[in-house]
């Protein structure tokens, strides 16, 4: 059980379900009875889960409030947890808005407890969303910290080849663009194979973050992806893989993996 009142501002940290880990749904009403919603906060979802970690179910209740009345665009949003035995209830808070934003839960930290993941789709070509994870860690609500997308570096190299390296992995994956020839050779980029203007890989942050059991142990990593764009944010090249797995007070990565685009 939560003792504490209150939490702040979250920091800043795509996202998917596993089968069942999304809770089960609250009526409004009911969530009311425990605590009603702050006025100006529009309730997007409610779910029951048990996520203060005392064996019964809280009701957790994503809040947003719209940039204008008739917008999609949540510029401020509230994770509300309601505990409706102890009638104690914690608010956390994330530093920026999202559309469409969205809950999954399922034990990341391996507590025995399921923990809060939150995405907030940003919108625009990137296709990027901001992560929060919030939980219950040694009887007291806190904001954890979800992984950091992989440093990814390339430039375009002649015959229509482009390395990809992953820092963090030390590896890289060369890529042959061969079947883009008309069209890049169309824009300039290159002529009969030969590079004619400089380019570098434009690496995006997280598109997604999905929870998923690997090991069936009722424990959760989680899956990244990022898409690389090539010599305009529209050319989609590559989508970068990468599978992170909790370790006692951080994230850490298991493996990476970069996948051609098809066109």
């Amino acid at each position: 059980m939560w003792k504490g009142k209150r939490v702040g501002m979250a920091a800043v940290l795509a996202w998917g379900l596993i089968a069942g880990a999304a809770g089960q749904p609250v009526s409004a009403r009911e969530a009311r009875q425990v605590q009603p919603p702050p006025s100006v906060y529009e309730e997007i979802q409610i779910k029951r889960q048990d996520v203060t970690g005392d064996g019964r179910p809280d009701v957790v209740t994503l809040l947003g409030h719209r940039f204008a009345a008739d917008s999609p665009y949540y510029e401020k949003l509230k994770v509300m947890v309601q505990d409706p035995v102890a009638k104690k209830t914690v608010f956390f808070t994330t530093p920026y808005g999202g559309y469409q934003p969205d809950m999954a839960f399922c034990d990341f930290i391996g507590n025995g407890t399921k923990q809060i993941l939150l995405q907030a789709p940003m919108g625009g070509s990137g296709g990027t969303s901001e992560f929060y994870l919030f939980g219950n860690k040694d009887n007291k609500p806190v904001v954890l910290p979800v992984p950091q997308p992989l440093t990814i570096t390339g430039s375009y190299q002649d015959n229509y080849k482009v390395p990809i390296h992953i820092k963090e992995t030390n590896h890289t994956t060369v890529l042959d663009l061969t079947d883009r020839k008309k069209i890049y050779d169309e824009n300039g980029v290159y002529k009969d194979g030969k590079l004619l203007t400089p380019t570098e890989v434009i690496p995006n942050s997280f598109s997604v973050l999905t929870p998923v059991d690997e090991n069936r142990d009722g424990v959760c990593e989680l899956k990244g992806v990022q898409r690389v764009s090539g010599v305009a944010n529209a050319d989609t090249i590559a989508y970068v893989e990468s599978l992170w797995k909790w370790d006692k007070t951080g994230w850490k990565l298991q493996k990476a993996e970069v996948k051609k685009a098809e066109m």
